[in-house]
């Protein structure tokens, strides 16, 4: 029997869509850059490995996704199935990641955070009343459209959950933007407020150019990672006094990056705040009204609904046609690369 041949061009002769150019690549895969051929668009296509790999959590992130039509959102256009590949069909935002913007720029000015922080916050909004929480906000997350003035996207739903689904009570995330109740093992959270946290701290580091809970002696200590826990939990982070903000933001920063769930700021209290409301552009309050009440028209624009996405998915757990059986894993345990363990996030590039 000869061995099954590398699909390394997962689209090659593919009827629709032709490779342009390979974007990135990590652990979950790869993604490239592909024109449609039927609309002329470019778009980005995430290539996930058949078989074990799909798990039920993948199948929630696609659908998770699929149900969220939002200008600052990356639309989910797809799934469709390669030999060897599932592949999810994404809007291409030519623009970047805001990590890579933020740190080109060495932090923002203030006008231009809250730019960022108001679409964040509208995207969030959505996200939110669509029963949807993402729990991986950050800057890495966040992606960027090509116009001048660039809009903001949300992409990355792998750790999302839905309100029907069970309480969150896992440890997921990135550790420094991990909020305190995750850390100090409350048995459930509120997801919408550890995606509140988060923000907070996209906002910092917008504005600031590095982590509000990192000291430039941690490189130099092995303890770096449970300093910069105790320090979230602590909410033990300064303002640096090289670069001022206004009172406004101040105030906003410390409604935001508060350790009780229960006493943080929420969306619609931030949506009153003199910080947010500044320049803030005619009709994005109730933007999200119009949003949702288009839903059903909406939800036409999308290729495919949320069975015909579990076909596939169930379709993809197959590897020549043989099922492969799922690594049982329970929500206490899901997503385990999460913050406790995932030092290897504060070895890599940092803003």
């Amino acid at each position: 029997m000869q061995p099954a041949r590398s699909n390394s061009e997962p689209l090659e002769n593919h009827v629709k869509y032709q490779k342009v150019q390979d974007l990135n690549k990590g652990s979950y895969g790869f993604v490239v850059l592909a024109l449609d051929r039927t609309t002329g668009e470019y778009v980005a296509i995430k290539f996930m490995e058949r078989g074990e790999k799909i798990t039920k959590y993948v199948e929630r992130e696609i659908i998770n996704h699929s149900n969220l039509l939002h200008p600052h959102i990356v639309q989910f256009k797809e799934v469709f199935l390669t030999e060897q590949h599932l592949a999810i069909v994404m809007e291409y935002a030519p623009g970047g990641d805001m990590f890579q913007y933020v740190k080109s720029k060495r932090g923002l000015q203030e006008f231009e955070a809250r730019w960022f922080f108001q679409q964040l916050i509208i995207g969030m909004d959505f996200m939110h009343k669509m029963g949807v929480v993402n729990r991986d906000i950050k800057l890495e997350n966040t992606l960027l459209d090509g116009s001048r003035r660039p809009l903001l996207k949300i992409c990355d739903f792998g750790y999302s959950k839905h309100a029907k689904d069970s309480l969150p009570k896992s440890k997921v995330g990135t550790p420094g933007y991990t909020a305190p109740e995750i850390i100090s093992n409350m048995r459930h959270y509120d997801g919408k407020m550890v995606d509140l946290w988060s923000a907070g701290v996209m906002l910092y580091v917008m504005l600031f150019c590095e982590y509000p809970f990192e000291r430039p002696a941690d490189a130099q200590d092995t303890r770096r990672f449970q300093n910069i826990l105790q320090r979230i939990l602590q909410v033990d982070y300064h303002l640096p006094p090289n670069k001022p903000v206004s009172p406004e933001c101040r105030d906003l920063l410390t409604r935001i990056l508060v350790a009780d769930p229960h006493k943080r700021i929420t969306i619609p209290q931030i949506q009153q705040h003199p910080w947010y409301l500044q320049d803030l552009p005619p009709g994005l309050l109730t933007f999200n009204d119009s949003c949702l009440a288009n839903q059903q028209q909406s939800a036409a624009v999308t290729q495919q609904n949320a069975e015909a996405i579990r076909q596939i998915v169930r379709e993809a757990k197959r590897i020549h046609g043989q099922p492969v059986l799922e690594t049982q894993v329970s929500d206490d345990c899901e997503y385990i690369d999460d913050i406790i363990d995932n030092e290897s996030y504060y070895n890599t590039d940092t803003v």
